[in-house]
């Protein structure tokens, strides 16, 4: 959805957003050369990401969650984002009496101050010459995204959580939450850890972790910024009463994200998945191929064409044999139910220093093995 999709919509389903919008000094950033990395902390692979901040860049919330690599605008609504605006000029109003509890919106020292003095993207300059071609000039934020990544991964040490599941859905943690307001829960999965800690649908999540919550991104925030093992103190809405509630985040907890509908992915699917794009198969498809409830099967959906980087033609998946229809039942030592997300955290956490990993294939009902180069 880009700025201007969001103004005819303002207009058109709600012109009190307008007005709202009229109180805030609107800026619009068109490319990433040269930004703050230091201040500008968001999902890189989203399309369209809000900051609320003062001034003196105390930033009082985000606004621009994503789910859907088909549908960028799924997950984010006019009504949430007006509820966001509302939410952000009230924190005004209390500025700067409450600019303690606004600091841990503002993330920590980054890897890198500016998008271009990473390694993958120093080609680009800090300011775009206008007086030639701005295409091949942009830095793309899915771009830094990638760049955070490849410190890792081309230097074969594990990625860390944090950068291969940046900014986790709360539904790893069993909270889903309705688009159309602040941070809402919509459901909360059966059997999950948040529904363990009391959380119920129609709550709605005034502050976690002593941050005042304005929407589902600042939700995300704050996860993304929370080590395992931690129990965040939660300030929730419920039928007009507030209620005090822990959420408890588990070992691996990030690992259960998915990751695929990614633009991100597609880099990560050519370094560790040889080119693939995975699906796991349906439990009837599951019957029908003799595969259990708790086997990996995944199907092969894509061999893409698309090399990596300085390679030779061909994807490490072309040139291994597996063709697109391939059932995928073990990779490496894995041979138990993983997602595709769940593979690419393998290959990048755990066989980082690997050249090479066993791939078991069932083709027409045949067991193959071959060898997919990670090199």
């Amino acid at each position: 959805m880009s700025c201007q999709d969001l103004d005819e919509q303002v207009v058109r389903h709600n012109e009190s957003i307008k007005d709202l919008m009229q109180q805030f000094v609107r800026v619009r950033i068109v490319q990433g050369n040269g930004i703050d990395l230091s201040l500008f902390q968001f999902d890189y692979d989203l399309t369209f990401a809000v900051f609320f901040m003062n001034a003196d860049k105390t930033i009082y919330g985000r606004f621009g969650t994503r789910t859907d690599f088909r549908n960028a605008g799924k997950d984010i609504s006019i009504e949430g984002f007006k509820q966001a605006l509302e939410a952000a000029l009230e924190l005004h109003k209390g500025y700067p009496d409450n600019k303690t509890i606004l600091s841990e919106k503002t993330g920590p020292k980054p890897i890198k101050n500016t998008p271009e003095a990473f390694p993958a993207l120093q080609r680009y300059t800090s300011e775009i010459n206008l007086d030639s071609r701005v295409e091949g000039q942009c830095i793309h934020c899915h771009q830094i995204g990638e760049a955070q990544r490849e410190i890792h991964w081309y230097d074969r040490k594990p990625v860390p959580d944090e950068v291969l599941y940046p900014f986790p859905m709360p539904d790893v943690l069993g909270l889903n939450f309705s688009p159309k307001h602040r941070a809402k829960i919509n459901k909360v999965t059966s059997g999950s850890s948040a529904e363990k800690d009391g959380f119920k649908r129609a709550d709605e999540i005034r502050t976690l972790a002593g941050q005042p919550i304005i929407s589902i991104a600042d939700v995300q925030w704050v996860l993304h910024q929370s080590p395992e093992n931690t129990i965040l103190p939660a300030v929730v809405s419920r039928h007009g009463e507030k209620v005090n509630l822990n959420l408890t985040l588990t070992p691996g907890w990030r690992k259960n994200s998915n990751i695929s509908w990614r633009t991100t992915t597609g880099e990560l699917r050519l370094v560790a998945l040889g080119g693939m794009t995975l699906e796991e198969l349906s439990d009837v498809k599951r019957q029908q191929n003799g595969i259990s409830e708790t086997g990996m099967a995944l199907s092969v959906e894509n061999v893409s064409r698309r090399e990596r980087r300085g390679g030779g033609g061909q994807t490490n998946a072309q040139r291994a044999g597996i063709r697109r229809g391939d059932i995928i039942t073990g990779f490496g030592e894995h041979t138990k139910r993983l997602t595709e997300s769940g593979v690419i955290g393998y290959v990048l956490q755990k066989q980082a220093q690997a050249k090479s990993l066993p791939v078991k294939l069932q083709r027409n009902g045949e067991q193959i093995e071959v060898d997919l180069s990670l090199e």
